[in-house]
């Protein structure tokens, strides 16, 4: 059989978000041209799935909650497809849809489908090896064999404010729906006392704080900011943790201390009662959940996850233990990450050299069944990441800063608002996604 009449192999993505579209771009930008070092070589395509056809630029959520004229819809959602136009039919596919099974002995994944292919970037029934049924719930489900397996899935936060539930219409409803509440909201609940609880809520006083008692404008907003810990930012030094809380309390938000949300339930009345650990209960008119995320794993195996649901992968050579060849955890779903976009961006090299090693090992044996080729997978060398322990954290709190650190080092205020703060980095959004560029990076592409 001719190479070019055989069926591509399936390089399997699961999630579009910063790890999972760095990764698709970086894959078919180099990668791809690098392998079929051998006569009998297969073809590769990606296949890129993922609940959503929209990044949600959730970098910028503590400014976005404030107003749809600080940050519009239009530029914190960005499409998916479009960034992938360019890239041949036969090198890549997308599904819209969830991952609901990993089957890692016959090496097939099985997709809950959004929505079916509809434009020719998406996968579809030529593709032979994908086979498409009803789930019990009448829900199509896809079944897609891979290659290989590539998990990106990410985290997600209580709040669907602060990041996608599944498709972004959802955020979209979420954002204007508080946006709507806003107008007339007296009290604003922030749960969580770390970076996103304390940027919230020194977006929302920055922003609204100043709003009067004219009966013609809405009432002023009570900003309360519940913190579990001792202070605020707690993975930051104690005197940043400290700062925080001044330029907080400088903008009228109360800060309180000791205190972990137990429950909150919307009640009738529209307003949502909060119950708190040391038995109180305040109600307010809006509540955000800052209070952490959780991984998107439900769908693995508790074999390849730790205790706390992220998938185990080699934090050298970011594969995962157990689960066969050729599969990898990259991004805020791998237990070896800090949870940081620089954690992503930073092991995307590695996972991309690693894949093509072991490409090309499958390469080679399948041309030498019989040995021959041992010099040539010897001289295989993998590249091992080291996660950077230097802490980088940004968090703005007033219109022109903030506090954070960068690689260990404090930074001023201003400096805060000037890589961060002023635009949130909107204007690298467009970049990230057709590109899989790195928002924080001063180079324009990641791969040359």
């Amino acid at each position: 059989m001719e190479r070019s009449s055989r069926e591509p192999l399936n390089i399997v993505i699961l999630g579009a978000s910063f790890a999972g579209l760095s990764a698709a771009h970086g894959f078919l930008r180099k990668t791809i041209d690098d392998l079929g070092i051998t006569r009998t070589a297969p073809k590769y395509r990606v296949v890129l799935v993922s609940p959503s056809t929209y990044l949600y630029w959730n970098i910028g959520a503590p400014r976005a909650i404030v107003s749809s004229t600080l940050i519009p819809h239009s530029t914190s959602f960005i499409p998916i497809l479009d960034a992938f136009r360019s890239y041949p039919a036969n090198r890549f596919g997308f599904i819209h849809g969830s991952a609901t099974a990993v089957d890692f002995s016959n090496r097939n994944v099985t997709v809950a489908i959004e929505s079916p292919p509809t434009s020719p970037t998406q996968l579809n029934n030529r593709w032979s090896h994908a086979t498409i049924e009803s789930g019990g719930s009448n829900t199509p489900t896809q079944t897609i064999p891979f290659h290989a397996l590539i998990v990106a899935t990410g985290t997600s936060a209580e709040s669907p404010l602060l990041s996608l539930h599944g498709p972004h219409e959802k955020t979209v409803a979420a954002l204007d729906a508080f946006h709507a509440g806003l107008k007339e909201a007296s009290s604003v609940i922030v749960a969580g006392g770390g970076p996103s609880g304390v940027e919230c809520a020194g977006q929302l006083a920055t922003f609204l704080r100043n709003r009067t008692t004219d009966p013609q404008s809405p009432p002023p907003l009570n900003i309360v900011l519940v913190s579990g810990n001792e202070r605020l930012l707690p993975r930051l030094p104690p005197a940043i943790g400290a700062a925080a809380e001044a330029k907080l309390k400088k903008l009228g938000v109360h800060v309180m201390h000791h205190v972990r949300l137990l429950s909150a339930q919307e009640l009738p009345s529209g307003v949502t009662r909060c119950v708190f650990s040391d038995d109180l209960s305040i109600t307010c008119d809006l509540f955000i959940a800052a209070t952490g995320v959780w991984p998107n794993t439900s769908f693995l195996p508790p074999r390849v996850l730790d205790a706390s649901g992220y998938v185990q992968a080699d934090p050298e050579y970011l594969r995962v233990s157990g689960a066969g060849d050729r599969v990898y955890a990259v991004g805020d779903c791998a237990a070896y990450s800090k949870n940081t976009i620089l954690d992503v961006y930073e092991s995307i090299p590695t996972l991309l050299h690693n894949l093509r090693n072991d490409l090309w090992e499958y390469e080679l044996k399948v041309q030498n069944p019989y040995g021959g080729a041992e010099a040539k997978l010897e001289a295989l060398q993998d590249v091992a990441y080291s996660r950077n322990e230097a802490i980088t954290q940004l968090v703005p709190i007033t219109r022109f800063g903030g506090v954070g650190m960068l690689f260990g080092i404090q930074l001023p205020s201003f400096l805060v608002w000037l890589m961060k703060g002023r635009n949130y980095r909107t204007n690298k959004a467009v970049l990230a996604v057709g590109q899989g560029h790195n928002p924080y990076a001063a180079d324009t592409y990641v791969y040359k």
